[in-house]
């Protein structure tokens, strides 16, 4: 990592005891959400499809541009999780999130072993909260609920803005665009965030009246239909006020630091409600940290994913032990 970036990057004395905390939190929750069966995730547990596209990095791109997973042109294989933030339910407002696993993708890895480029997006530009202590108290009010929960957003009122903002009912999955929120590296000295930007020619219609499952209804009417298309897109740090790399409840702006499109992703037609392919989503580990040194993740929300997310990957294999 450049020095340059390393200087934009602010360590808490107690990071490392409250990731600890972030994990061990984590794992009593979901434990108790899910107290016999499958250990699912406890953010985005309820998969609405989990479907294979392509990932281009295009001809053309200014040299700029040309950067780790960007910098020769190529087609990817690659594997999409669609799903919910928190409910069990498509007809409940929330966060839709939209993970992404490139594969076969060489160069030096963060994560030992590991040949993918991982993005993990949200439907939303930023986090509820902005820091992982803010993040954790607000997930430790939501779980209590009641009286706690209340007083949480009564006494957070940004989050609570945020997150009426940010829980909304889509038509479909493929018909919205899609955040990074958290800060990468983009080569030496560079950071950026991450968008994705639906291209499709066909959107789906909201139904009058919401289903459990219109979510995947009309992801599985779509790709019956027609393939679906999106954007990959990066915006540009600019200054550690308007951009800031530690508050991921920060909007970066498109008049301070517009999106330039790096890559396309196509998803075909297919159908993806077989068991093998159901399974194979559950099972599957996204990770940030599944990445080039290029695209280095960014920010005390990124290093304390770096630890929750392998953590909570094995917690889940070992099936809750």
């Amino acid at each position: 990592m450049a020095s340059s970036t390393i200087k934009r990057e602010t360590v808490s004395p107690d990071e490392a005891a409250v990731t600890a905390e972030f994990i061990a939190f984590l794992k009593e929750a979901s434990k108790r959400r899910y107290p016999s069966g499958t250990m699912k995730r406890f953010n985005q547990g309820r998969q609405t499809a989990f479907v294979q596209a392509d990932f281009t990095v295009p001809d053309g791109l200014p040299d700029a541009h040309r950067v780790g997973l960007f910098a020769v042109p190529r087609t990817y294989a690659a594997w999409i999780r669609f799903a919910n933030a928190a409910s069990d339910s498509d007809k409940d407002r929330d966060i839709r999130g939209m993970s992404i696993q490139v594969a076969d993708v060489q160069g030096e890895n963060l994560t030992p072993g590991a040949t993918t480029q991982d993005f993990v997006l949200n439907s939303h530009p930023v986090m509820i909260a902005g820091t992982t202590r803010d993040f954790l108290e607000l997930l430790r009010a939501n779980e209590a609920g009641g009286v706690r929960r209340i007083v949480y957003f009564l006494t957070h009122l940004n989050s609570a803005r945020i997150g009426a903002a940010a829980r909304q009912n889509p038509s479909c999955h493929l018909d919205i665009d899609y955040w990074s929120t958290t800060p990468y590296q983009f080569g030496p000295g560079r950071i950026v965030k991450y968008a994705v930007r639906p291209t499709s020619r066909r959107s789906s219609p909201k139904p009058a009246t919401l289903t459990d499952t219109y979510l995947t209804d009309a992801m599985r009417a779509h790709l019956d239909q027609e393939e679906a298309t999106f954007d990959f897109l990066i915006q540009f740090h600019v200054d550690d006020r308007r951009t800031p790399i530690e508050d991921a409840s920060v909007e970066w702006q498109t008049h301070d630091s517009p999106y330039h499109r790096v890559g396309t992703i196509r998803i075909p037609r297919q159908r993806f409600e077989d068991s093998d392919r159901v399974t194979r989503g559950e099972r599957m580990a996204f990770n940030p940290w599944h990445s080039l040194a290029a695209h280095t993740p960014l920010g005390g929300m990124n290093r304390a994913r770096r630890e929750i997310y392998w953590a909570m990957a094995e917690f889940r294999r070992q099936g809750g032990k």
